[in-house]
């Protein structure tokens, strides 16, 4: 068999196409930089759209990875027309901001289409090494370096565990293929023990992506230190593609061995939930918020997972459709930040306050943002779809679990609802001080404008997917 006939092109060809568009929004930046994130931005659609083609034409990828790799592609597109707001900052190169998101987009959807091991470590490095250096392209900010650092450390340290897991796998079964392993692992006769350890280890690279307990501290760290659009692209692109890894792998090499794995994901699940709300609930500033709510998020991300093995469509589906309602809400919110650092002068609480008064369309835009993620009406769609995770883990017979998830939704309605109110009260004589002493600086032109499409966008998405919930998330239990 030649080498040409061991590549699927069909689903290479859609990160190779994020991929090449990466090298040539470099190149065209470094020998015509006059176009800055204008051009970058163009190839960066051009490039995401070629590949939206090819997913579409070839179809022969399966639902479920075809899913994944729509939202990860759709919540690229949306994070790089909001890093236009970037258009005047002069730590961030266009060119090189550009090329970094798409390599990483690149290896969250490498990650969704592998069907090997090996792949699947190249995918998760090709998905962080980019993502740390975004988070460190500001480097005259200490804050940035600082959490590029801390992202790093981690990182590497994840995929050393990762790896010594595999070097196991591969003395268990003698080959890194999924079908491979599960083959290996059905005809195996290991120690318990040693099985039981192999998937902890191989599991731990994945489970770090999607930012669950206890490989979440990088989150609030990262977040703090990038920009509003990348810390937007870490918290849905990075997650999907990890969040799709995992799923196959659960659901493919790693199904029959579903007892030595399912009470290591709904632990990792419940304490994701639990921490993550505690930390957003002592958050007075949107995207600190953000980024410990995304460590809940993850945690309702993972828990139908635990009942992978069912092998029914309604269970494999229902991270996925989490997911998308997750990412279309979460830019939402993300997208309303962006565009109060330009408008507002920064993204504490005291600078929403009132914000609804003075702007109702970004106010309208937050409030469906937060209740979507809080699951609360009239955001009906994310009410839905903590349904749709909810049922599987009561299917599973997890039933300690659906109750940690019930109290983790009114959790999180607190800090939900809280920021909502403030958007839609009264800003305050002290308030207003208080961001006036602060030396932010408010900024209008074409990034601002484009960011606030992406609001609008996320807004009437958001609305209309509510009214039919069907719209996102398809046939419902």
């Amino acid at each position: 068999m030649t080498g040409s006939q061991l590549i699927d092109w069909s689903s290479a060809g859609v990160p190779l196409l994020v991929a090449a568009g990466a090298i040539v929004a470099l190149v065209v930046d470094a020998f015509w930089p006059g176009g800055r994130w204008r051009r970058a931005g163009t190839i960066a659609v051009a490039s995401l759209a070629a590949a939206g083609s090819w997913l579409a034409s070839t179809g022969s990828t399966g639902p479920i990875v075809a899913g994944f790799s729509w939202v990860i592609l759709l919540s690229a597109l949306a994070v790089v027309v909001l890093a236009q707001v970037l258009e005047d900052d002069a730590m961030m190169p266009a060119g090189e901001s550009v090329f970094l998101m798409l390599c990483a987009t690149a290896g969250a959807l490498t990650l969704a289409s592998a069907s090997d091991f090996v792949t699947l470590v190249v995918a998760l490095e090709l998905l962080s090494l980019p993502s740390i250096a975004l988070v460190a392209m500001q480097r005259d900010r200490r804050e940035a370096v600082s959490s590029a650092w801390t992202f790093f450390l981690a990182s590497a340290t994840a995929t050393a565990v990762t790896l010594m897991g595999l070097s196991l796998l591969y003395g268990l079964t003698g080959t890194l293929t999924y079908e491979g392993v599960l083959v290996g692992l059905q005809a195996e006769r290991a120690p318990l023990r040693v099985v039981t350890a192999v998937v902890v280890l191989v599991l731990i690279g994945l489970v770090f992506k999607v930012g669950a307990v206890p490989f979440h501290l990088w989150i609030p760290d990262a977040y703090r230190g990038a920009t509003v659009p990348v810390a937007a692209f870490l918290s849905v692109v990075s997650k999907g593609g990890a969040l799709a890894g995992l799923l196959v792998v659960l659901a493919y090499p790693f199904v029959a061995l579903q007892p030595r794995w399912d009470v290591f994901i709904a632990v990792v699940a419940a304490l994701s939930m639990t921490v993550g709300n505690l930390g957003a609930l002592a958050q007075r500033d949107i995207v600190g918020m953000l980024a410990w709510s995304s460590v809940a998020q993850g945690g309702f991300v993972l828990a139908p997972l635990v009942a992978v093995a069912v092998g029914s469509d309604l269970v494999l589906t229902a991270p996925l459709r989490y997911l998308a309602v997750y990412a279309v809400a979460n830019l939402t919110v993300f997208a309303v930040a962006a565009v109060g650092v330009r408008r507002l002068g920064g993204t504490s609480y005291a600078h929403y306050t009132g914000v609804a008064r003075r702007d109702p369309l970004l106010g309208v835009a937050l409030l469906m943002g937060l209740l979507a993620l809080a699951g609360f009406p009239p955001a009906v769609i994310g009410l839905v779809a903590k349904y749709v995770v909810l049922q599987p883990v009561i299917v599973s017979g997890y039933g300690w679990l659906a109750a940690v998830m019930a109290v983790n939704v009114a959790l999180g309605l607190v800090y939900y609802l809280r920021l909502a109110v403030v958007a839609f009260a009264p800003a305050s004589r002290v308030l207003r001080s208080e961001v006036a002493a602060s030396g932010a600086t408010v900024r209008e032109g074409r990034g601002t404008a484009i960011a606030y499409a992406v609001v609008v966008v996320g807004v009437v998405a958001l609305v209309a997917t509510s009214v039919a919930p069907t719209l996102l998330l398809g046939p419902l239990p």
